[in-house]
């Protein structure tokens, strides 16, 4: 099975959708044999309600409705239990309303408690979405002080999908955006945990990667600092493979095509019946959240978001 967290191509709708029309023949004799599933990314919104994307692509729970669109995307294989997750509601909340956002999280939250309860028979939740919680790039409006706050913790009323994900003992997920790959130590509320020899084993937090370097005709990603819970990073193109051995063990590789090898990998290991707790595992805290006035990229956008965290700020919530 495929994953295609987003962004898909950046010019489906390109002559009338003739470039989309190649594309997908390019790719009919993959798409034909293995299962491709798929998320809307910010780059599919080309004007038009996502119309080239969304009549492309048939998933669980379609609609032809951008606000119903991927309303619900959860499914199981062998002994994961995946759901897609539609972070373009939150990016694109005030074009089309907040209403998408409230009833995604409530089919979500019923979906990941449910799944949390049947851990017996299929143990591994994983979770695959376009934008990230947290990242370290500096050309992004969206990792200031290493987070993506509006899709974390929401907005007004918009609850954020975070608190949810490690309230359900998520496992792992799966983000793109940021054209590079970056592996993060188990992490919740701007506190992870890098302890002992092997961080992944029977994990307090959830584990999270940003695997985004797929290929892209603008440059290359540009890393700032660190992200405190940045375990690895690399701007090179390539794509993750993830191989469910059993219930208890989960091998991912962060495989590098100008490399042509493995750059990175894990295993996510957990005892049968763990049951996640942060009790005596030693965690550390992110810097505090600090909101800079800048505006250097995608300014229209980044204009109308920071005025939204400036009023939140004002506030004195969302942070």
């Amino acid at each position: 099975m495929i994953i295609h967290i987003g962004d898909i191509a950046y010019d489906l709708h390109t002559n009338n959708g003739e470039r989309g029309d190649l594309y997908m023949n390019e790719l009919e004799p993959l798409f034909s044999l293995v299962p491709y599933m798929v998320i809307a990314g910010n780059h599919e919104d080309d004007g038009k309600n996502f119309s080239h994307f969304q009549n492309r692509f048939k998933m669980p729970g379609f609609d032809n409705q951008f606000y119903r669109c991927y309303l619900k995307l959860p499914f199981d294989l062998g002994a994961v239990h995946f759901v897609g997750v539609s972070t373009e509601y939150y990016g694109f909340f005030y074009e089309y309303g907040q209403q998408p956002v409230f009833n995604q999280y409530d089919w979500l939250s019923k979906d990941l408690h449910k799944a949390n309860q049947n851990r017996k028979n299929i143990p591994w939740i994983v979770s695959f979405q376009h934008r990230p919680f947290y990242c370290s790039n500096d050309n992004s409006m969206e990792c200031r002080s290493f987070e993506n706050w509006l899709v974390r913790t929401g907005y007004e009323e918009m609850p954020g999908l975070e608190g949810l994900f490690d309230e359900t003992g998520m496992d792992i997920g799966f983000w793109g955006h940021e054209h590079s790959y970056e592996r993060f130590y188990p992490v919740a509320n701007r506190t992870f945990y890098s302890d002992g020899e092997n961080p992944y084993k029977n994990a307090p937090a959830p584990t999270y990667i940003i695997s985004g370097s797929a290929g892209c005709h603008t440059p290359k990603a540009s890393f700032g600092p660190p992200n405190p819970a940045s375990a690895f990073r690399s701007d090179d193109f390539g794509y993750t493979l993830m191989t469910v051995y059993n219930h208890t063990h989960i091998h991912l590789e962060q495989i590098s095509v100008e490399k042509a090898g493995v750059i990175d990998d894990i295993w996510v290991i957990k005892d049968k019946g763990y049951q996640r707790s942060t009790k005596n595992r030693p965690s550390i805290k992110f810097p505090p959240s600090i909101f800079q006035e800048t505006c250097s990229a995608r300014d229209h956008q980044c204009r109308k978001e920071f005025e939204i965290r400036k009023r939140v700020s004002q506030k004195g919530f969302g942070m």
